[in-house]
C-alpha cells in the first residue's frame, strides 16, 4: 500500500491523455471516452476489438429511461430484434458513416447517473486519482501481460466497471486509501451517489459552468474494455435533447468517427501514460513494496 502514497503528490500527466471525443449536439456538450481507445495488455482481445472497426460493424445495447435493457438488432443471429426511436437514430448515424450492425463486437451502455455541474471538478479530480491508483495497483505496465492470464489481464483493467458501476468494488481498501491518498477525501466530497459513477479511466477537465445538468454513463464491450459517456445539458433536459445527444454518443463510443490507425495511436498514448505514472511512482520510491 506504500505505493498509494504517491497519489498524494502525483499529478496526472494531462498532456499525455488519450484525447476523448468532444462534440456539441444541440444545447448539449458530449464527451466520449471510447472503450476501444484504452490500452489492453491482452493482444487477443485488443485485436478482436479492432476487427469490428475494420469491418465497420458493431452491435449496441443500452438501458432506456425506464431501466429496461434494449437490444436493437438488424436481425443477426442470437439477437433480439427491437426498434426504438433512439436505436433508429443510432442506426441512421452508423449508416451515414458506412457502419453496419452485423458484427460480433457489441457495446453495452448503462443507464445514467446524474451529477450537478458544481460536482464535476471534484468528480474529475477523483476519477483521475482513481485511474492513477488502478495503474499503480496493477504494477509495471511493461510486465502486466506476462504476469496475468489473458482473461485476468482484461479484468485487471476493468475491475470496477465489470463488477459494478462504481468505486466500491475496486480492489483497494478504503481505510488504507484514507491514510495514503487524497482519493478517499475526494470521493467523500461527492454526494448524492456521484461516487458510484467513478471509473478507473482518465477524464479530461472541462468547464461545466453554464450547464444545468450532467449525466454519466458507463460503456463496456464484450472484449472487456471500459469507456464513459458524459452529457452536459445547458438547458433543462428534454426527451429530444437526451436522445439526440445519446444517439451520437453511442455511435461515437462504438468507433464511428475514428479509424483503426487513430485507435492504435491513442492506445500507444494510453500505454505511455501508464508507463509514465509507474516511472514517477518508482522514482518517488513509493512503489518499492509492489
Amino acid at each position: 500500500m506504500r505505493a498509494l502514497a504517491f497519489l498524494v503528490t502525483g499529478v496526472l500527466p494531462v498532456a499525455a491523455l488519450a484525447a476523448p471525443a468532444h462534440f456539441d449536439v444541440g444545447d448539449t456538450h458530449v464527451i466520449v471516452v471510447r472503450p476501444i481507445d484504452n490500452w489492453d495488455p491482452n493482444k487477443t482481445t485488443a485485436e478482436y476489438s479492432l476487427d469490428g472497426l475494420r469491418s465497420k460493424n458493431l452491435g449496441f445495447q443500452y438501458i432506456d429511461a425506464a431501466g429496461t435493457k434494449v437490444v436493437p438488432s438488424s436481425g443477426g443471429l442470437f439477437r433480439e430484434k427491437r426498434s426504438t426511436p433512439l436505436s433508429d437514430e443510432v442506426f441512421k448515424i452508423m449508416a451515414g458513416s458506412g457502419f453496419g450492425n452485423k458484427g460480433s463486437h457489441v457495446y453495452f451502455v448503462s443507464g445514467p447517473i446524474k451529477l450537478e455541474p458544481g460536482q464535476m471538478p471534484d468528480f474529475v479530480r477523483a476519477q483521475n486519482q482513481y485511474f492513477r491508483a488502478s495503474v499503480i495497483k496493477d504494477g509495471d505496465p511493461a510486465t502486466l501481460a506476462s504476469r496475468v492470464t489473458a482473461k485476468k489481464a482484461v479484468n485487471v483493467l476493468a475491475t470496477a466497471a465489470v463488477a459494478k458501476f462504481g468505486v466500491d468494488k475496486f480492489g483497494v481498501d478504503a481505510v488504507n486509501l484514507s491514510q495514503y491518498s487524497t482519493l478517499y477525501s475526494d470521493i467523500g466530497k461527492l454526494t448524492g451517489g456521484a461516487s458510484s459513477a467513478l471509473l478507473p479511466l482518465p477524464l479530461p477537465e472541462f468547464d461545466y459552468a453554464g450547464y444545468s445538468e450532467i449525466e454519466i454513463r458507463r460503456v463496456t464491450d464484450n472484449a472487456g474494455h471500459v469507456g464513459e459517456i458524459v452529457i452536459a445539458y445547458r438547458n433543462p433536459k428534454t426527451l429530444a435533447s437526451e436522445q439526440g445527444a445519446l444517439a451520437q454518443a453511442i455511435a461515437a463510443a462504438g468507433g464511428v468517427g475514428t479509424t483503426v490507425e487513430e485507435v492504435e495511436t491513442t492506445r500507444a498514448k494510453s500505454y505511455q501514460q501508464r508507463l509514465a505514472i509507474w516511472a514517477e511512482c518508482q522514482a518517488a520510491t513509493a512503489c518499492a513494496q509492489q
